[in-house]
């Protein structure tokens, strides 16, 4: 088959896994289904390991656990209804929960690695596959690194339409809580209502932190979930709580933050706050220039390197001290009912990563 036939059945096989966190067996399913296509591939150093019910395979064409380029890709997905996992082909894209995020990218590295190791010399890169970005990272990628598993510089496949991003904001996630005393609702007087509390506060995180309506590179707070402890309709509710999602800039440190939001939510108890910097690499690093040069040397137009607002397994890297950045295909849709990717992306993602490996 061609390159292209390739990667479309390899991304259509994935796509039908429904590798979510919440279907553990699936995600034990598609590591199944990559591991027996590495194991097709002669001489090459596969490990598998798992963590918390999370599995994730590295595999290199040297036996080392510090290659000089490591690609990294994932093969959860965010849930969906189970029609969005019955992959299509239509106009040059394949349609499907995954196709975009990133289960092209993850055929792309497979026939990338098979190929790669068919030359002599070969070229001493690694890739990972893991199975928790979607959900944080921490028993996958986080765990890699920490254990050694580094690099010279890693490539992160998440889709870029072949832009190749150096920074990601960090990312901070709040759960929180605001007591009330419930009492009958024509009596207010007798209790203490927190929604009123939560009005202001939301307003004062807004002084704080004004609501975007363009696309700006500045700290994000957004109010996400809501729940009230009422029963009734005519009953004060006895708690509010409420989450906020947190996306920051070098600007704000995470104790600031958790400082503006105390003192916007007067009274607030936190229940829970998790928080991860974001992916900081040097542009002018010279693994990141000479990627940009290939880049543009093989597809004739120029290479943009931009920052993103959401996070990716690429800040492990970076978090560690080794460059990293995200650079994948085309495609739209992400987390949506209707993602694809394109195919003509894929291939020319291959023929870039080739490039990188070999030049």
């Amino acid at each position: 088959m061609s390159l292209p036939d390739d990667l479309i059945m390899l991304t259509s096989d994935l796509i039908r896994f429904q590798s979510t966190a919440h279907q553990p067996e699936q995600i034990a399913a598609a590591a199944d289904y990559i591991a027996a296509f590495l194991e097709t591939i002669p001489n090459i150093f596969i490990h598998r390991s798992e963590a918390q019910g999370v599995p994730s395979l590295v595999a290199t064409l040297h036996d080392t656990r510090h290659p000089t380029l490591m690609l990294n890709g994932h093969f959860d997905v965010v849930a969906a209804a189970p029609a969005l996992f019955a992959p299509r082909v239509a106009d040059g894209r394949i349609i499907g929960r995954g196709s975009q995020d990133m289960k092209g990218s993850l055929a792309v590295m497979l026939c990338l690695l098979r190929d790669l190791a068919q030359l002599e010399p070969r070229p001493n890169i690694g890739m990972q596959f893991v199975g928790d970005e979607e959900i944080g990272g921490k028993y996958g990628t986080e765990r890699l690194v920490a254990e050694g598993w580094h690099c010279d510089f890693c490539i992160t496949t998440e889709p870029t339409e072949l832009r190749i991003c150096y920074q990601q904001k960090g990312a901070m996630w709040l759960t929180l809580r605001l007591p009330g005393s419930p009492t009958h609702a024509s009596r207010p007087w007798d209790g203490r209502n927190p929604i009123y509390p939560y009005a202001e506060g939301v307003l004062a995180l807004a002084g704080q932190f004004p609501p975007p309506t363009h696309e700006v590179w500045r700290t994000t707070a957004t109010p996400t979930i809501l729940n009230s402890g009422g029963n009734s309709p005519n009953q004060v509710a006895s708690a509010l709580d409420f989450s906020i999602d947190i996306r920051y800039t070098d600007e704000h440190t995470p104790p600031k933050l958790l400082e503006l939001v105390q003192q916007a939510f007067v009274g607030v108890e936190i229940v829970t706050a998790k928080h991860s910097d974001g992916l900081s690499a040097d542009p002018e690093h010279p693994a990141i220039q000479r990627l940009a040069q290939i880049t543009q040397a093989r597809r004739g137009v120029p290479t943009p390197l931009y920052r993103e607002h959401y996070g990716s397994d690429a800040r492990f890297f970076t978090q560690a001290g080794m460059p990293a950045v995200c650079f994948g295909p085309t495609g739209t849709g992400l987390h949506s009912d209707y993602e694809w990717v394109e195919v003509d992306s894929l291939v020319a993602l291959y023929d870039v990563l080739y490039a990188t490996c070999t030049e």
